[in-house]
């Protein structure tokens, strides 16, 4: 993809979350004010990146999850710029493991923004793997976006068969 050296780049990790969701609307309002584009990326994990090395290797995805995630993607971008119209939002799926395609990503980016899902009982806890390693090796400012952002009338944007894979895992954006 060629980049355009006199426009501003936004990278925001985009889940399906509400909290992603959240950080993606804060993109785009960003982009809104200040001449940007936004370039909203999902993360898909193999399935041999979500266990242990030494672990029974689990059972690949189906090959509709990219049929899903396109789906999750196009959903969280339509409803984010439903409030801002004028943004330019360019989509990316990329396979990998979130915290490195993010940060490949944010490599030629003014800005890099996630959204914290809060998974436990404490919703201003900690931030997950995912965020840590992007705000240790991000080469551009990293935005964090906490669940009080999110609007409590908006829900996920995953597919029920993503939040049961998820349930027993703890990298989130």
């Amino acid at each position: 993809m060629a980049i355009d050296p006199g426009v501003r780049r936004i990278v925001v990790g985009v889940d399906g979350s509400a909290e992603s969701v959240a950080a993606l609307r804060w993109a785009c309002r960003e982009a809104s004010m200040h001449p940007a584009e936004v370039h909203a990326v999902l993360a898909l994990e193999a399935a041999c990146h979500q266990v242990a090395s030494y672990a029974v290797p689990a059972q690949r995805r189906p090959s509709g999850s990219w049929g899903a995630a396109r789906e999750v993607l196009r959903q969280s971008v339509s409803e984010a710029i439903g409030l801002y119209p004028g943004v330019s939002v360019q989509t990316e799926i990329s396979e990998g493991l979130a915290a490195r395609v993010l940060l490949d990503h944010a490599g030629e980016a003014d800005m890099l923004v996630l959204g914290r899902t809060a998974h436990r009982p404490d919703p201003y806890g900690g931030a997950g793997p995912v965020i840590r390693a992007c705000l240790r090796a991000a080469p551009c400012p990293v935005v964090v976006v906490g669940p009080a952002a999110a609007e409590p009338d908006r829900g996920d944007h995953v597919p029920e068969s993503w939040q049961r894979a998820l349930e027993g895992s703890s990298a989130a954006y």
